[in-house]
């Protein structure tokens, strides 16, 4: 062996997770060290996921804005999209990013290539041998192709592959309805491709309260979207001009063609080879197991990340890496507070956000609650600057609390951070009443629920009180 190392903490993984996690054990006075595997450094937000997507789709609503900018008394001309510029500006600035990131990576040990366990305090990689007395997982995701019969023999793009086409199909078959579906469906609708979405479910964003998803759907539909939902795909055929998906709905078979084929169907958590098994570590197909202090089955070892199956999303991963480095070492462990961290956003057109518990997660955990929401089409701001689609929608609990809030709509990604403030604070939906909201914007928006809401629980607190 070449090598024998000891470390305070070894994170296997080097993304978002990895990354905050050894930063958090350096601020705290400990040794470190990184493993990651022999491909592209920086980790999949930055490379494949958040920063490029995200370049892309901004560079299609601005193609979308030159196309609709004449209802509001403007007439662009010589226009034209230019698709290979757009993923060269975006290959520019996602270099950028993960040049920057590679700097912090590096200075850290970093051991490249594939880690296994070979005992609960140890990491073979290579001729290495690292022995830490906390270890942190943190090994990410892999796209997710289920087996679908012709699937493979027909060829398909992922989105790592779209985040990367110069020359894009002329027609699409979007295969999916999750986040990542349904922002690249509506990237490519937005720059020329036919685009057909099917998806298995009911209604896209099926994790969401029903309205969200038909909302979205409503309008990807106004940007051309032909969206099959309830559609089971069972088979895929190839021939001489493209590809078709067959498959089954309510009403019957259905048969879609197109030039090629996206399989947008989620990730899974990236756990198998690893030598887990001879750590102690309880895993499966779902993520490797965690306590609500981010410890695996083996107290020594923690995970982090899409590793854990835990809300894909890379603000959670970095908490998740810091929380795990810092209960590591620490005789007061803090608790994950995933109600909060899950807050997220989807970035399509209009974006969604949402903040603290869901109408769906109120009902599951029996959880009583009042509802009001608010259209944008009726809000000043919305109206004059033509984004009047979707709503805010706020659920309190019975005294006043506000439980969560679901914002579809322009600029939901930044508006929900309010949001995530007043659930943070437990605010009541009196609270925002007595706060400043400018007028006019679109952040106004959230005060016509809130001031309903209070309306619904005085008038309740009334109806107890009198006789």
């Amino acid at each position: 062996m070449s090598g024998q190392h000891a470390f305070d903490l070894c994170v296997l993984g080097g993304g978002s997770a990895g990354f905050a996690g050894a930063n958090a054990a350096r601020g705290l006075g400990k040794t470190a060290a990184i493993v990651d595997g022999t491909g592209p450094l920086a980790g999949l937000c930055i490379l494949r996921g958040c920063m490029p997507s995200k370049t892309l789709i901004r560079s299609a609503e601005i193609a979308h804005l030159m196309r609709v900018a004449p209802t509001l008394g403007v007439t662009p001309s010589g226009v034209r999209i230019d698709v290979p510029a757009m993923v060269a500006r975006k290959r520019r600035i996602i270099g950028e990013f993960a040049d920057e990131r590679i700097k912090g990576l590096e200075r850290f040990p970093l051991f490249r290539g594939a880690p296994r366990f070979i005992g609960p305090a140890q990491v073979q990689v290579g001729d290495d041998v690292i022995s830490a007395e906390r270890f942190l997982i943190a090994t990410g995701s892999h796209i997710n192709v289920p087996q679908i019969d012709g699937l493979a023999e027909a060829g398909y793009l992922t989105s790592d592959d779209v985040l990367e086409l110069d020359l894009l199909p002329k027609t699409v078959i979007v295969l999916g309805g999750g986040d990542v579906a349904v922002e690249l469906a509506q990237y490519l609708v937005r720059v020329g491709v036919d685009t057909t979405l099917v998806q298995r479910g009911a209604r896209l964003l099926s994790g969401e309260d029903p309205d969200v998803g038909e909302t979205l759907r409503r309008a990807l539909e106004a940007d051309g979207i032909r969206v099959h939902t309830g559609a089971l795909v069972h088979r895929v055929e190839r021939y001489a001009s493209g590809k078709q998906v067959i498959a089954r709905t309510a009403d019957g078979e259905l048969t879609v063609e197109a030039e090629d084929i996206f399989a947008a169907l989620g990730r899974r958590p990236n756990v198998e080879g690893f030598g887990f098994d001879v750590a102690g570590i309880s895993y499966d197909a779902e993520g490797v197991k965690i306590d609500e202090y981010m410890r695996t089955t083996n107290p020594r070892i923690f995970a982090a990340g899409d590793a854990t199956g835990m809300n894909e999303l890379v603000h959670v991963a970095v908490y998740g890496g810091a929380l795990a480095a810092a209960n590591a070492f620490s005789a007061s462990p803090r608790r994950l507070n995933a109600d909060l961290w899950a807050s997220r956003a989807v970035f399509t057109d209009p974006q969604v956000g949402i903040a603290g518990l869901t109408e769906r997660q109120c009902h599951e955990r029996g959880i009583p609650y009042e509802v009001a929401s608010y259209p944008f089409n009726e809000l000043g701001k919305a109206i004059t600057a033509e984004l009047t689609q979707g709503y805010v929608k706020m659920l309190a609990a019975l005294d006043g609390r506000i439980l969560g809030v679901t914002i579809v709509g322009a600029e939901a990604s930044d508006l929900i951070h309010e949001a995530i403030v007043l659930v943070y604070f437990g605010a009541r939906c009196h609270d925002v009443m007595e706060m400043p909201h400018l007028h006019p914007t679109l952040a106004e928006i959230i005060t016509y629920p809130a001031e309903e809401l209070c309306e619904k629980i005085e008038h309740q607190r009334y109806a107890v009180v009198t006789p």
